[in-house]
């Protein structure tokens, strides 16, 4: 829930500022440089809050204001440690805003050229005047057969499940 409000928050500025890209691309960056030991130092109780913020500044000085200021708030409201989950948020309002589907196609191996294009036009079919942002991943555990995740609704054709299914109606 907090991740969420925060995503909302800075979702609504980015757009008055006419930013989300920006501050897509700042979530994504920031997030692979905020390691733990990082968080840990700025939600360290013996230093004082100003020193934080001092910290902010200084290691996100050349970044967009707003961006840091918003960081900035994080830390005086010890929500640091959401920052990673809140940047997950952001994108999913992004991708809703920009009429995006994002689509995870697992498989148990690498799916061919035809096979991948075969899907995609499935795929566009069902979710037709909509941008799909695809990604195909390997899963060998599936066994076979292909498990598709788009806007968090699974739909799954892959031959494990369908095993489990048969094992569950014996």
């Amino acid at each position: 829930m907090i991740p969420l409000e925060y995503a909302k928050a800075i979702f609504e500025i980015a757009e008055e500022e006419h930013k989300v890209d920006l501050f897509n691309e700042y979530f994504v960056s920031i997030n692979s440089t905020l390691t733990n030991e990082f968080i840990d130092l700025l939600k360290t109780p013996t230093i004082d809050k100003k020193e934080k913020l001092e910290i902010i500044k200084n290691v996100y000085k050349s970044i967009d204001n707003t961006f840091r200021d918003f960081l900035i708030v994080l830390v005086k409201n010890d929500r640091i440690e959401y920052f990673s989950q809140i940047g997950h948020q952001y994108r999913k309002l992004v991708r809703l805003n920009k009429n995006i589907v994002r689509i995870d196609i697992f498989s148990a191996k690498e799916l061919s050229k035809n096979q991948m294009d075969s899907l995609i036009k499935t795929l566009e079919a069902k979710y037709i005047g909509k941008e799909l942002e695809i990604k195909n991943f390997v899963n060998p555990s599936l066994i076979g057969g292909i498990q598709i995740i788009a806007n968090g609704e699974s739909i799954d054709i892959s031959l494990k499940s369908t095993l489990e299914r048969l094992k569950e109606s014996l």
